[in-house]
């Protein structure tokens, strides 16, 4: 492997540590529900800025993380993250051309998607029953999508990540 290719996968494998620290740092009971999804947005990003690099296998494994850090059954998070980045890989090219506030939208509808799918995998397996703020962090994760994508794609560019 060169080592700018190496220099890539360090760059895309750190933020998606930092979004798993983010996704479990402990907030205050009232803002948890509101909690945006940071390791999917993240896999959203790369999954359209670089689908040669994260694809598939890379969101079934940030999907286990997620897994091994909330003790869930294993394999929940990973298949819902399976699920949605391979609807978003298939269609890169179409999404890279939408504004970032289209983006947003479109993130918030497959994080509706991942919740709605990890919820029936997870009533299926332990009996789980959603409360009303299951869904709130799809809204606060279109917030925060534009602020991710252009976060993401400096870093993206002042490293060189191809």
């Amino acid at each position: 492997m060169r080592s700018g290719s190496m220099g890539s996968l360090v760059v895309i494998w750190s933020s998606v540590f930092c979004a798993a620290f983010l996704q479990v740092m402990p907030l205050p009971p009232f803002l948890d529900d509101f909690r945006p999804n940071w390791l999917l947005l993240i896999s959203f990003y790369w999954c359209v800025a670089l689908p040669h690099r994260f694809n598939i296998g890379s969101a079934w494994l940030a999907g286990l993380v997620l897994d091994l850090l909330w003790g869930a059954n294993l394999g929940v998070n990973a298949l819902s993250f399976v699920l949605v980045c391979a609807t978003l890989t298939h269609n890169f090219q179409r999404v890279r051309s939408f504004s970032v506030w289209q983006q947003a939208i479109i993130m918030a509808l497959l994080s509706l998607v991942y919740q709605f799918v990890n919820y029936l995998l997870t009533s299926w397996f332990v009996g789980a029953v959603s409360h009303g703020g299951y869904y709130l962090s799809v809204i606060t994760s279109l917030i925060v999508w534009p602020w991710i994508f252009f976060m993401l794609r400096k870093t993206r560019r002042h490293w060189s990540v191809t």
